[in-house]
């Protein structure tokens, strides 16, 4: 029952991770989207907090009370279950399906359009909003070149936020500090005090993701990954073979320059790069394919690390280290970029999904700001944008 419980679980949560992205593409304001896509890391972060320091041994940890352990995630969906009804469907699919008085309904609840009229609630959400299409199959976004090559470069992004080290670091983060000697007392809190670090870190993203480009932001913090890689598997082969107390210190170090490095960018952008590397139409096949890797890959890291590690020690972090670097070394090369878009339109540039509206007039993207139903003059911020501004 267990087996088939977190067989359950991950149906859900792959269905659930490939989702959440493009319910906030339909949703977000193409200014503030990456920041509110860092969110979902931000969650899984504060539920990955939540289990640890439910899972301590004096909490709920314990032999008598693991039971009551095992059933909070049963409570805790049946409340989502509950919010998720409440909760009305996206404007934009509802505007699709023709329910005109549901997405109206939908606009007012979600941008808290209350004051409008029905028809300038619409004509709002459409000037904010950037509209994504009806999704294409897999087949035939497989057979488009160009998108073909956006969705191995998600597929990439997402095998190389697993393979970095994320699942692995969160799975035997006790086995790893008690490897190098470290303080036996804070081992068991380690799981707990990482998670809320990595929150502490994510906030930071939610302004470079939108500053610093997804590409320089992804490049750099991966190299801070693969440097923290090597540098805990150095500490730790001198812990192993010297049992110094200082390698437990620089241990440390490498562990925080990695959450660092993963928490910034690595972790909250592989979220939602994947959709944005394809055109609109494809973006539910680019998340897909790209979720399908991720959770791969997090089999494999967490069946094969401990017991390698057991095996060869400290050289097990290899098992991240090379697959990182030669990661890099792809995304730098084959990774558009998402910068300015003037700057990318005269240099001849790729222009990622997130930034198309800006040079779309068609009057079926939404988001279209010299839409021929706009009434304000061209360049001018309509009065509901300002207060979405980030």
């Amino acid at each position: 029952m267990l087996i088939i419980g977190r067989l359950m679980i991950g149906v859900y949560t792959s269905i659930g991770t490939s989702l959440m992205p493009i319910f906030i593409q339909e949703l977000a304001p193409p200014n503030i989207k990456g920041a509110l896509s860092c969110f979902v890391h931000i969650a899984v972060c504060g539920g990955s907090a939540l289990g640890a320091i439910l899972s301590i041994d004096f909490i709920l940890g314990n032999k008598h009370t693991w039971h009551i352990l095992l059933a909070l995630p049963a409570i805790f969906g049946f409340a989502q279950v509950i919010l998720g009804i409440m909760l009305p469907d996206s404007p934009n699919h509802l505007l699709d399906s023709g329910d005109k008085r549901s997405a109206i309904r939908s606009i007012k609840f979600y941008y808290c359009f209350q004051n409008f009229d029905d028809d300038v609630a619409i004509q709002e959400y459409q000037q904010l909003v950037t509209h994504l299409p009806k999704q294409i199959s897999v087949s035939k976004a497989f057979k488009e070149p160009k998108t073909r090559k956006g969705i191995l470069l998600g597929m990439v992004v997402s095998f190389t936020q697993v393979f970095c080290g994320s699942m692995a670091t969160v799975a035997y983060s006790t086995a790893m500090f008690t490897s190098v000697s470290f303080t036996k007392v804070l081992v068991p809190y380690m799981p707990a005090l990482g998670s809320l670090f990595s929150i502490l870190l994510t906030l930071p993203a939610l302004r470079l993701v939108e500053t610093c480009g997804r590409k320089p932001l992804l490049i750099n913090t991966l190299i801070l990954c693969a440097l923290a890689n090597f540098m805990l598997m150095g500490f730790s082969l001198v812990s192993q073979q010297l049992g110094v107390t200082w390698s437990s210190i620089g241990f440390t170090l490498a562990f925080f320059i990695f959450g660092l490095g993963y928490n910034l960018g690595t972790g909250p952008v592989s979220y939602f790069i994947p959709a944005e590397l394809v055109r609109p139409e494809a973006a539910g096949v680019s998340l897909g394919c790209a979720v399908a890797v991720n959770w791969l890959s997090a089999m494999i890291t967490t069946l094969i690390y401990y017991p390698l590690n057991v095996q060869v020690g400290g050289y097990s972090y290899l098992l991240f280290a090379i697959p990182t670097t030669i990661a890099i070394l792809i995304l730098q090369k084959w990774l558009p970029n998402n910068g300015h878009l003037k700057e990318l339109s005269q240099n001849g540039g790729v222009i990622l999904t997130c930034n198309i509206t800006s040079l779309i007039d068609d009057d079926s993207a939404y988001g279209t700001f010299a839409s021929s139903r706009r009434s304000t003059a061209p360049g001018q911020r309509i009065p509901i944008y300002r207060h979405i501004t980030v």
